[in-house]
């Protein structure tokens, strides 16, 4: 798609190979300039040859090939974070869609990195980045063996877990933002927080709902603890 490889040319052009971009596509030009000015190669093809090159994706006119996704150490994540920072852990969030519209919403609102588990999870795959809008390629995203464990050993640091559940028992405007780090944990679609990482976290928070339903998807979910998550960062930089 044309953000996702924008944003490919934009932040690490040294990964993208090439850019294949359709004849008639209204940001041909645009592209093709971007990607000469940081010295990526990119041709014109039919869009029966982007067919080809992407069968079941929407690439919406426009193909990258890249190498593998340049995912980023922990403790990379942790050095690199800005004062009071804000991560996300992922709790086997397997649905491509969900994950890239939680990295979106992490890159939005200035989240620091983005924990995910290596296996039983989604990867960081053409659907995920497409879904984020190009948005991987401007988060930092590490993959953990074992979120309990992880989550476990950053809580010993003084870091702050905050799981996310319908039935926390503290709303989540409640919870007051730490001077050191926010974790918010994240559960799967369908089963939400797995027990010990439930365990692990300092307290499960919900995000009140004012009408009928009972619950959000993953996505949306992190999304407004994203927003709030912030925003009381925001306040607490201003104090």
């Amino acid at each position: 798609g044309p953000h996702a490889a924008e944003e490919a040319l934009r932040t690490d052009p040294k990964r993208v190979h090439v850019v294949y971009v359709q004849e008639a596509h209204a940001r041909a030009k645009e592209l093709d300039a971007l990607a000469q000015r940081v010295g990526v190669r990119s041709e014109l093809q039919l869009a029966q040859a982007l067919d080809a090159l992407a069968p079941g994706l929407k690439h919406q006119g426009v193909v990258a090939i890249t190498g593998e996704y340049p995912f980023v150490d922990l403790p990379l994540v942790l050095e690199r974070a800005k004062p009071a920072p804000l991560l996300v852990a992922l709790d086997q969030i397997s649905d491509p869609h969900n994950f890239g519209a939680i990295v979106r919403s992490c890159v939005a609102f200035g989240a620091d990195g983005v924990l995910t588990l290596k296996d039983r999870a989604a990867p960081v795959s053409a659907v995920v980045v497409r879904a984020s809008a190009g948005a991987t390629e401007r988060a930092r995203i590490a993959r953990v063996t074992n979120l309990a464990r992880t989550l476990a050993e950053l809580r010993d640091r003084g870091m702050q877990l905050v799981g996310l559940d319908a039935e926390g028992s503290s709303a989540l405007h409640d919870v007051a933002y730490p001077a050191e780090v926010r974790v918010l944990v994240i559960g799967s679609e369908g089963s939400g927080l797995r027990r010990l990482t439930r365990e692990a976290c300092d307290v499960l928070a919900r995000v009140d709902l004012a009408g009928e339903l009972e619950s959000l998807n993953a996505s949306v979910a992190a999304g407004i603890a994203l927003y709030e998550s912030a925003r009381s960062r925001a306040t607490l930089k201003s104090t």
